[in-house]
């Protein structure tokens, strides 16, 4: 019998290796993910591997490019190109015939159009109501099937092309709650030799960051170094699954100034140089950063180049706002007026002896037709202290009440989604 390493999405197996583990898959997890329990200690089985959820790894993949409509067109082409090179050879009737008991394969042969049949039904396999056993082999089928895929070209050629691609389309069928994972466990009974105590995601992940650019962690950029620092702690807090695979320039040490103008200086910079990573640019929602940010936004930005503002958020709807000659505050729409990060690190951190900072409207800006707006400087202060403060909790589970995370889960997001 021989020992397997694969990837277990629910109550299914699919990508075995055969006596180790693939590597590019392992890069997928983090040392965090990992798990190993002693025979005996629980249950009366080793389980030893790196296991998340279906959301987090997800979003892994997202940030990497592998996004849903990337996934579906890969694995297309993958079965199209595997259907051209062998269709019309007399190999493949013999295979055909031989694939009659073989759900799979006897999918794999039929025109292009119907391949999306065979996604579709990944989901029933990982349903606990309808499950499709067949599919526990899908991955193998890929990896190993000798009978269909003859030569080690052959299969490094597909598996190139399609294994993360397909590791996505088989996650999208999936609950975001499904337990996922790297399983390990019957690599370390007789006959193998892995060491449970030494690490392999982390090291995988390292040695995989030189590959680029889809390898490498998404860049991030900011107006400056408070806003990178407190999105890098919000994110550990609110995304821990993506601290390896998102990186927040770290502007310490520098004397970049913090500015949207600074930002466009910075995103051109980049632009010019021929930077390989994949990298979003991201600048406060207020009317200053979308006056400073127009005319790079209306050029032709490369493809792993994205230019975005902070999301507008409900909140900031309807917000206490003191017009340029009132002192009375008045609910307004402030999205694309006043929305600098502090606007979005939690109603619980803007309130202030009981109520909502105002927004101060400032200058006009013309170009976009809208004031400026923003807190007073001491308002500032005073959220960014009480921002710490709650990341620190978070830190330490001593949160209590209610705390507002969702301005900086929106940011967040929409970096993830930012190549959709």
């Amino acid at each position: 019998m021989g020992h397997y390493s694969y990837l277990v999405v629910g109550d299914c197996r699919f990508l075995y290796t055969r006596s180790g583990y693939d590597p590019e898959l392992a890069a997928l997890f983090d040392e965090a993910d990992r798990q190993y329990v002693i025979p005996g200690e629980e249950s009366g089985d080793s389980k030893f591997g790196y296991f998340t959820t279906a959301y987090a790894l997800r979003q892994r993949l997202e940030v990497q490019g592998f996004t849903s409509r990337r996934a579906q067109a890969d694995l297309e082409m993958g079965l199209r190109r595997w259907r051209e090179r062998y269709d019309g050879e007399h190999d493949l009737r013999r295979k055909q015939e031989a694939a009659k008991d073989n759900w799979i394969a006897e999918h794999l042969t039929r025109k292009p159009r119907e391949a999306a049949d065979l996604l579709a039904n990944i989901g029933r396999a990982i349903s606990p109501h309808q499950p499709i056993e067949e599919f526990n082999d899908f991955g193998e089928f890929f990896r190993y099937e000798q009978q269909f895929v003859e030569t080690s070209q052959d299969v490094d050629e597909l598996r190139g092309e399609v294994d993360r691609s397909l590791i996505r389309v088989i996650l999208d069928q999936a609950p975001d709650e499904t337990v996922v994972g790297l399983d390990l466990s019957e690599l370390t009974g007789c006959c193998v030799h892995l060491d449970p105590a030494q690490p392999i995601a982390g090291l995988t992940r390292m040695r995989q960051l030189a590959s680029l650019p889809a390898d490498a962690p998404l860049i991030v950029l900011t107006e400056g170094s408070s806003d990178s620092r407190m999105l890098t702690d919000a994110m550990q807090i609110t995304h821990p699954h993506l601290v390896q695979f998102v990186r927040f320039i770290d502007y310490a040490g520098t004397d970049a100034q913090g500015s949207a103008g600074s930002l466009a200086r910075m995103v051109s910079a980049f632009i010019a140089a021929g930077v390989a990573n994949r990298f979003v640019a991201i600048a406060d929602n207020d009317a200053a950063a979308h006056v400073a940010l127009a005319k790079l936004k209306n050029s032709k930005l490369p493809a792993g180049c994205q230019v975005l503002h902070y999301p507008d958020l409900p909140l900031l709807a309807s917000y206490p706002t003191i017009g340029p000659s009132s002192s009375t505050a008045i609910p307004t729409d402030v999205n694309g007026v006043a929305g600098s990060l502090e606007m979005y690190l939690g109603e619980d951190v803007l309130t202030i002896d009981g109520s909502l900072a105002p927004v101060h409207l400032q200058n006009y800006e013309p170009r976009v037709q809208r004031h400026h707006g923003a807190l007073s400087k001491q308002h500032k202060r005073l959220v960014q202290k009480a921002f710490r403060k709650k990341v620190k909790a978070a830190r330490q589970v001593q949160q209590s009440g209610n705390p507002d995370w969702s301005g900086v889960h929106a940011i967040v997001e929409s970096i993830v989604h930012a190549f959709d």
